[in-house]
C-alpha cells in the first residue's frame, strides 16, 4: 500500500471514529451494521491494511460498545470477530496496544456468559491467549491475558482441563512477570481440579531456579498446594534430589550460564534452586507431620546435611539448617543421629542458632557435612512416624490450645510477687534479675514456701548490684531453711559475675543466660528468657513434663533423651509467639493446680479436648461399660487410642508397661523407680556454755565450701561408721570437742539426747545427738571455722533445717527433765500424805480384828466407813 493510500485510509477511520463519538445509540447501530455489511468475509490482513495505524482505536470503541449492549454480540461472533481477534494476538507483527485491546474485547466476550466462553475455547483461543501471555513484553497485555484465562477457566468444565494444560505449558516461558502470573493462575485453577497432572512437576521444580523472588515464592506456594494431590510423591522425591545437584549439573552451568547472571547473584542457578528446595521442604514439613515422615525414607536428612556443607551458597546453608532443625526438634531419633554426625560442640551451636551455623563451620566440618553417609533405617523411620501420634500435626489445634489455655490463665492465675514484678517493672535489667531469683528459688521448692523468702530477698537486694555487694555469709543466712543451699551460693556468684564481667547488665538472650550464669540450666534459661525478655521459646519443668506427657500420651521414661527432646519440641511448637512468658507460666500453673500428680481435676482442664490420655480413659470406660451391659462390640472407636502408636513396642515414646485402669490419666508420665536414698548416721554434739549476759551460747562449726550444705553452720559432728556403743560415741565426740576448744573434758560430761531424722533428696540422715554443758565461759574456739552464738543469733544464722530440728529435740528433752523434776517433788509430797492416810485406814481394821469374828451391823458398818474417810 502506498503512503497516499495509507493516509487516505487513516483519514476514513478517523472520520468514522469522530462520527461514532458524536453519534447516539441509533447512529452507532447504523454505523456498526454498515461496517459489518461492508467488511463481511475480510481477513485480518485486509483489515490491518484498511485500519493502518489506528486499529487499536477502533477496537477500543468496539469493546466499549459491546459492553453496553450484546445486541451485536452474536453477529460479531458469527461474522468471525473472535477469530479475527485471535489472529491479531498470534500475528508476529501486531502491536502491543492492538493485542491489549483485542484481549480486552475477548475478555468482554468471555464475561458475557458461558456460551461465549465456549466459543473462544472451541476456536483454540486458550492456546493463543496463553502464548500471548508468555511472549508479551508489557504488563497491561500480560495482566489482561491472565484475567482472560481465569475467566475462561470458570466456564464449561469441559474446557477447564484445556486451560489447565496450556497454563502448564506456559511455565517454560522466559518472562518473569508471565511466569508469576501463570503460577498465580495455576494456583487458582489447581484448587478447582480434582487431580494434578504429572507434567506440572518438572517445570514447577525448575522454576525454583528463578533469580526473581516473586516467581520463586509463587512456585513454592503452588508446591505447598500440590501436597494434597496425587503428584505429592513425585514432588517430594524431586525436591530431595535438588538438595544434591550432580557435579555434571554444576559444571554445565559454570560453562554455559551467562556471566552477568552469575555475577548478579554470586551463585549458580542450581544452588539457588538447592536453597529454594530446602526452604520448600521446611515449609512442607512444618505444615504436615505426615509429609515429614514421607520425606525421611527419601534421604532428606542426609541431603540437608550435604546442603549445609555447600560453602558456595550461603542461603542454601541457611535454608538447609533451618529445615534440618525442624526435623531434629520433631523427631528425637533424628536428633541423636544428627548429633553423632556433627559432634557435640557443633550440634549445640546448631540447636542454638541454626541460621548462623555456617559462620561457625570450618573447612573440615563443611567437608564432613558434604560427605556424610547418614542412613535412616526402616525401623527408625517407623519409630519416627509413630511419633506423629505424640505431637500436634494440625496448626489449627495449636492455635486453639493457646487461646484456651491463655484465657483460663488470665482468669485463674495466682497473684505471685515475682509475676507482679515481671509485669510492672519497666527496667529490663531489674526485671530479668527478679525473674532469675524467683526461678532459682522455685527449683525443687513449693510456691507457698518461696513467697516469703522471695519478698525478703528482693526487699534486701532489689538489684543485681546489691546482691553482688553482699557477703556469702549474708546470702546463706537469708537462704537458711529454703533447702538446696548451693542455689543461694550460685545466685551470689552469678551476681558478682554480672557486675564484674558484664558491666552490671544481665544477659539478654536464652543462650547467654545459659552460658554466663552459674546454676542456670536449659529450663531456667528458657523461663527467664520468655518471661522477662519475651523470647519465643518453650520451657519444660516438672509440671510441664506432666502436662505434655498426658496431652500427647507419652508414656516412656520421662527422663530418657528421646522423651526429653520430644517434650522440648512440643513446648517450642505450642508456645504462643505473642505471649511466650504467659504461656509458659500458664502451662506450669495448669500442672500445679489442675493436672496434678495425684487426683488431677480433668473436668476443670481448659485444654481437655486436646488430651490424648483423657480420651484414652473415656475409651476404656466406654468399653468397660459395654462389657458390663453385655453390649460390647468389636467396632473400633472413633476416639484416638494409644494402641494406634504401639508399633509392636518400637515407638520410643509409648509406655512399655500395661495400662492400669485404676490410675487413669496418671498412667502418664511414667518415671523410673527412684534409687533408695543413701543411709547415713552422724554423731552430733550440742555444746552449751554460759554467756556474758546470762544467756546460753552454742558452739557451731562451718561446713566446707563444697558439697552438701556447703558453707552452712552446724553443731560439731562426726560421720558414724558402723555400730558403736554409746561409750565409744561419747569418747569420739569428746575428742572432737577438745580439738575444737583446746580444753580438757571427760566423757562423763556428755549426755545422750536422742535421734533426729532429716531427709535430703538423696540421703536419709539420722543425727545421733549428745549434749554437754560447760561451766566455764572462757572456753574459746581454736579453729577459724567455729564460733559461739546465742540462741537468738543461732536462729538468724545460716544454719540448715536439720540444726533447728536438733535444737528442738534438746528443748524437748529439757522440758521433759524440768517436768520430771516438778513431778518428782509433787510425788514426794503426795507420798507423805498417802502414808499418813494408810496408817489411818489400818486402825479400824485392827479393831475389827480384835473384836473376833463378830459381824458388824449395817449401821455400824457405815459408821466405820464414815470414820475412815475423815
Amino acid at each position: 500500500m502506498s503512503s497516499h493510500e495509507e493516509q487516505a485510509n487513516i483519514g476514513k477511520v478517523l472520520s468514522f471514529l469522530r462520527e461514532w463519538d458524536r453519534g447516539d445509540r441509533t447512529v452507532r447501530s447504523r454505523m456498526l451494521n454498515t461496517f459489518l455489511t461492508q467488511n463481511t468475509g475480510k481477513t485480518f490482513y485486509e483489515l490491518e491494511q484498511q485500519f493502518a495505524q489506528v486499529s487499536s482505536l477502533f477496537l477500543a470503541r468496539l469493546t466499549t460498545w459491546m459492553r453496553l449492549t450484546d445486541q451485536y454480540m452474536m453477529e460479531f461472533l458469527e461474522d468471525g470477530g473472535v477469530l479475527t481477534l485471535l489472529d491479531i494476538l498470534s500475528h508476529p507483527q501486531s502491536k502491543e496496544e492492538d493485542k491489549t485491546e483485542a484481549l480486552h474485547l475477548l475478555l468482554t466476550v468471555s464475561n458475557a456468559g458461558r456460551k461465549y466462553k465456549e466459543f473462544i475455547c472451541e476456536s483454540h483461543g486458550v492456546k493463543v491467549i496463553a502464548e500471548c501471555l508468555a511472549k508479551s513484553n508489557t504488563e497491561d497485555t500480560q495482566d489482561t491475558a491472565w484475567s482472560l484465562l481465569e475467566s475462561l477457566f470458570h466456564g464449561n468444565p469441559k474446557y477447564q482441563n484445556q486451560v489447565y494444560k496450556n497454563l502448564i505449558a506456559l511455565m517454560t516461558c522466559s518472562s518473569p512477570k508471565a511466569q508469576r502470573l501463570v503460577l498465580h493462575t495455576l494456583r487458582t485453577v489447581q484448587a478447582k481440579m480434582k487431580t494434578a497432572h504429572h507434567s506440572i512437576v518438572e517445570p514447577l521444580l525448575n522454576m525454583l531456579r528463578s533469580l526473581h523472588l516473586e516467581v520463586q515464592d509463587e512456585a513454592i506456594n503452588l508446591i505447598l498446594d500440590l501436597k494434597h494431590f496425587d503428584v505429592r510423591p513425585i514432588l517430594l522425591s524431586g525436591l530431595v534430589a535438588l538438595l544434591r545437584p550432580s557435579k555434571e549439573e554444576v559444571q554445565q552451568y559454570r560453562i554455559t550460564e551467562e556471566g552477568e547472571r552469575i555475577k548478579m547473584t554470586g551463585s549458580l542457578p542450581v544452588f539457588v534452586q538447592q536453597a529454594a528446595a530446602a526452604k520448600t521442604i521446611r515449609l512442607l514439613a512444618e505444615e504436615s507431620k505426615e509429609v515429614s515422615c514421607e520425606l525421611l525414607p527419601l534421604g532428606v536428612i542426609q541431603y540437608l546435611l550435604c546442603t549445609m556443607g555447600n560453602r558456595e551458597h550461603i542461603d542454601a546453608q541457611i535454608q538447609a539448617s533451618l529445615a534440618l532443625k525442624h526435623f531434629v526438634q520433631s523427631f528425637p531419633a533424628i536428633a541423636e543421629q544428627v548429633q553423632r554426625v556433627m559432634g557435640g560442640a557443633l550440634y549445640e551451636a546448631f540447636m542454638d542458632k541454626a541460621e548462623t551455623l555456617y559462620m561457625n563451620m570450618d573447612e573440615t566440618q563443611t567437608e564432613m557435612m558434604l560427605l556424610n553417609k547418614l542412613n535412616i533405617t526402616e525401623e527408625e523411620t517407623i519409630n519416627t512416624a509413630s511419633s506423629m501420634y505424640h505431637s500436634f500435626t494440625d496448626p489449627a489445634d495449636v492455635v486453639l490450645l493457646r487461646s484456651q489455655l491463655l484465657n483460663w490463665y488470665d482468669k485463674e492465675k495466682r497473684e505471685l510477687p515475682w509475676r507482679t514484678l515481671a509485669m510492672t517493672e519497666p527496667d529490663l535489667n531489674i526485671r530479668t534479675y527478679a525473674v532469675w531469683v524467683s526461678e532459682i528459688m522455685l527449683q525443687q521448692t513449693q510456691v507457698a514456701t518461696v513467697k516469703d523468702y522471695y519478698n525478703k530477698w528482693i526487699k534486701r537486694w532489689p538489684t543485681v548490684q546489691d546482691l553482688a555487694a553482699a557477703t556469702l555469709e549474708e546470702v546463706n543466712q537469708m537462704w537458711a531453711g529454703l533447702g538446696y543451699y548451693s542455689r543461694g551460693k550460685r545466685l551470689h556468684e552469678g551476681a558478682q559475675k554480672v557486675v564484674s564481667e558484664l558491666n552490671g547488665q544481665m544477659p539478654r538472650t536464652v543462650d547467654s543466660l545459659l552460658k554466663q550464669l552459674p546454676g542456670v540450666g536449659r529450663y531456667t534459661a528458657a523461663a527467664i528468657g520468655s518471661i522477662s525478655l519475651g523470647h519465643v521459646t518453650g520451657a519444660v519443668d516438672g509440671n510441664v513434663i506432666r502436662v505434655l506427657c498426658r496431652l500427647r500420651a507419652i508414656g516412656a521414661n520421662s527422663t530418657s533423651p528421646a522423651v526429653t527432646e520430644a517434650l522440648w519440641g512440643l513446648a517450642d511448637t505450642l508456645v504462643d509467639p505473642g505471649r511466650p512468658g504467659d504461656f509458659n507460666q500458664a502451662m506450669m500453673e495448669l500442672g500445679a493446680r489442675v493436672c496434678t500428680p495425684k487426683g488431677p481435676l480433668c473436668n476443670q482442664c481448659p485444654i481437655q479436648s486436646h488430651c490424648r490420655s483423657y480420651c484414652k480413659v473415656q475409651v476404656k470406660q466406654d468399653k468397660n461399660s459395654k462389657k458390663l451391659l453385655g453390649k460390647f462390640d468389636r467396632k473400633t472407636s472413633s476416639l484416638p487410642d494409644i494402641e494406634d502408636c504401639m508399633n509392636s513396642g518400637t515407638c520410643p515414646l509409648c509406655p512399655s508397661e500395661p495400662w492400669d485402669d485404676e490410675l487413669g490419666v496418671q498412667n502418664f508420665p511414667r518415671k523410673p523407680a527412684k534409687k533408695p536414698p543413701r543411709v547415713e548416721r552422724t554423731l552430733t554434739c550440742v555444746v552449751i556454755r554460759p554467756g556474758e549476759d546470762g544467756d546460753d551460747e552454742y558452739l557451731l562449726t562451718q561446713r566446707p565450701n563444697k558439697g552438701l550444705l556447703a558453707g552452712l553452720w552446724e553443731f560439731p559432728s562426726l560421720l558414724l561408721e558402723g555400730e558403736n556403743s554409746e561409750m565409744k560415741q561419747k569418747r569420739a565426740l569428746c575428742a572432737e570437742i577438745i580439738r575444737i576448744l583446746g580444753t580438757h573434758l571427760t566423757e562423763s560430761l556428755f549426755q545422750y539426747v536422742g535421734e533426729v531424722v532429716h531427709i535430703f533428696s538423696h540421703i536419709h540422715q539420722t543425727y545421733v545427738v549428745h549434749s554437754v554443758c560447760l561451766k566455764d565461759h572462757d572456753a574459746q574456739t581454736q579453729t577459724e571455722n567455729a564460733q559461739w552464738l546465742t540462741r537468738s543469733a543461732l536462729q538468724e544464722a545460716a544454719v540448715s533445717t536439720g540444726v533447728k530440728k536438733i535444737l528442738k529435740l534438746c528443748d524437748s528433752l529439757d522440758s521433759q527433765q524440768e517436768q520430771a523434776r516438778k513431778d518428782g517433788k509433787r510425788q514426794k509430797h503426795t507420798g507423805l500424805k498417802n502414808e499418813k492416810r494408810l496408817q489411818t485406814l489400818k486402825k479400824p481394821k485392827l479393831s475389827a480384828a480384835n473384836s473376833g469374828s463378830r459381824q458388824l451391823s449395817l449401821s455400824s458398818f457405815f459408821k466405820t466407813v464414815k470414820e475412815e474417810s475423815c
